[in-house]
């Protein structure tokens, strides 16, 4: 641009300029000079200033409007309500032709095991693509909501950032939703619809809340979520009785809240499912949070980064109507004794031996004393259930199981006559093997009819739990070998039996020796046979010698991790 032609533009807005917020004497004393090149720059910079000082005033009463008629909410990434307010604005149905598909800024994973609200970019409702498409929401962007306008902007929390894996750090995320109203109940309306559309897209899973410490920033966030594909009770192959109990108790814990309050009793519930490894101790904690609508804060104590006060902190942010676990309790916090010698190391002149010390030693950074806390003391949380695991109870401080603290223990055993035949005709149902099936109805159960040799090994199995000692020596002590080959189960079936699934079952349950193998290893050998009934009956004997010759071998009796 040429110097006459900035000097004309600078001319042609002088008769306003000089008249705009009293001014007119500056510009007066600007006049004077107007011919030269230092009167048309100081009239440049005037107009910017003039430009920049509008568009801040522009911007202080935006603000202004905002907090006058608009309510705002803030949500934090590893909080319930920041999923809930995710997937609405990603959900398509609720936000179609507004928020999402205005976005030009996505972030793109691969379809895993981890939830990410994402996006449907695919046209073809019956071809499921293998990408998430997460928008990134760094702008402004505005939907309608039940007649509302709705804004969102989702940001980085400064300062925060999370060790994600392989060396990447990635940072927290924040959303803002503004709502153009001044009726907070339009706010609450929508955080509710959020926190509803939620557990109806989350129906068919149960889902899985794992925490993780971010390396900067807040030092605890439940960022990591996973969800799992809701498992009936009626699959958890347990004795008569004992998954109806869990259930029943539950629930009358949950809806007894007002109950607890009028007779001054805490309200928190402490459950301990303790058995050998792969009896269903997992998988029956699963399958109660999918019948009661519960979504499941797991926690390892025997993570680097948990230690007394980062256990506090965990249990304190799980919201209410939620089941906290964690799972082999008994090898994963300080006894006692270790409590007293930290407290010796602790003292001047011992204070090298600190918290990194001890997780380079690999000695348990949770105290006995921590724990206790946050179950029944001072620090704990109301409203909960507590589920803890352990496959030695024999290992826990009886502190740990007084009653207040865990209220319900639940024995696991190795699988007995009645989980195997039960098992089985899980995994070969009518509906699936119709040439199998019986006239009458299939029961998970042993039938009234059934061989003397199975109901014989039922009554002795019973007499057998009855007895302490015995029922310790089947469930932990190596089986007996005398360095001849396994002797195969009494009564074993010399051929596959050309019957119904229930006398397939029946022959299944006498070919396994009660007390001796867990329901995980009977579900491994059942789902190489899944296609065969009859062929997992006639090579039951024969896997039963092979577990055995391998257990002798490794010098272990009873189920395996």
């Amino acid at each position: 641009m040429s110097h006459q032609s900035v000097e004309s533009a600078a001319d042609g807005i002088s008769p306003w300029l000089t008249s705009f917020m009293g001014l007119s004497s500056v510009f007066a004393a600007i006049g004077m000079v107007s011919h030269s090149n230092l009167g048309s720059g100081v009239k440049l910079f005037v107009l910017g200033s003039l430009v920049e000082t509008g568009r801040r005033l522009c911007q202080w009463l935006i603000v202004r409007f905002r907090i006058q008629y608009a309510v705002t909410a803030h949500f934090s990434e590893g909080d319930s309500a920041y999923e809930w307010m995710v997937l609405l604005v990603t959900q398509e149905e609720q936000t179609q032709d507004n928020a999402w598909r205005r976005s030009r800024d996505f972030t793109v994973t691969a379809t895993n095991s981890r939830r990410k609200w994402a996006v449907q970019t695919w046209v073809d409702p019956n071809v499921k693509g293998h990408a998430e498409y997460v928008p990134t929401y760094e702008h402004p962007q505005l939907f309608r909501w039940r007649g509302y306008w709705v804004e969102i902007r989702r940001r980085a929390e400064p300062g925060s950032m999370r060790y994600s894996g392989s060396g990447v750090y990635q940072e927290l995320q924040a959303m803002t939703v503004t709502m153009y109203t001044l009726d907070m109940n339009a706010l609450s309306g929508l955080v509710e619809d959020a926190r509803a559309r939620y557990v109806e897209v989350n129906r068919p899973n149960v889902i899985i809340h794992l925490a993780d410490a971010s390396n900067f920033g807040p030092s605890l966030i439940w960022n990591i979520v996973k969800h799992k594909v809701r498992r009936p009770l009626s699959s958890i192959i347990l004795e008569p009785g004992v998954v109806d109990t869990l259930v029943h108790d539950a629930q009358d814990f949950l809806a007894s809240e007002d109950w607890y309050v009028e007779a001054g009793i805490p309200h928190r519930r402490g459950y301990l499912l303790h058995g050998p490894p792969g009896t269903g101790k997992t998988s029956t904690i699963y399958a109660l949070a999918g019948a009661l609508n519960l979504e499941i804060y797991s926690l390892s104590l025997a993570s680097s980064f948990v230690d007394d006060a980062f256990l506090q902190r965990a249990a304190s942010s799980i919201p209410k109507n939620a089941l906290f676990l964690i799972e082999d309790i008994d090898c994963a916090f300080a006894s006692r004794e270790d409590d007293d010698e930290g407290d010796m190391r602790a003292r001047p002149g011992n204070a090298g031996i600190n918290a990194g010390d001890a997780a380079r030693s690999g000695r348990p950074l949770v105290s006995l004393s921590g724990l206790l806390n946050v179950i029944d003391g001072v620090g704990s949380e109301e409203g909960k259930l507590f589920f803890a695991t352990t496959n030695y109870i024999d290992r826990l401080d009886p502190a740990l199981l007084r009653p207040g603290r865990i209220d319900h223990k639940v024995a696991y055993e190795l699988s007995t006559v009645r989980q195997a035949h039960a098992l089985f005709l899980r995994f070969f149902p009518s509906s699936r093997f119709p040439a199998f099936a019986d006239v009458k109805d299939i029961k998970a159960d042993i039938p009234a009819d059934a061989p003397d040799s199975v109901l014989s090994s039922e009554k002795s199995e019973e007499a057998e739990r009855r007895s302490e000692s015995d029922k310790s020596k089947s469930s932990q002590s190596p089986q007996e070998f005398d360095g001849t080959a396994p002797t195969p189960p009494t009564h074993p079936p010399a051929s596959a039996p050309a019957g119904t699934l229930s006398a397939l079952a029946v022959a299944f349950a006498a070919a396994i020796p009660p007390g001796e193998f867990s329901t995980a290893e009977l579900q491994c050998y059942l789902q190489a046979h899944k296609t065969a009934p009859a062929g997992a009956v006639a090579g039951a004997c024969a896997w039963v010698a092979k577990m055995r010759t391998e257990r002798h071998a490794r010098g272990t009796g009873g189920g395996t991790r």
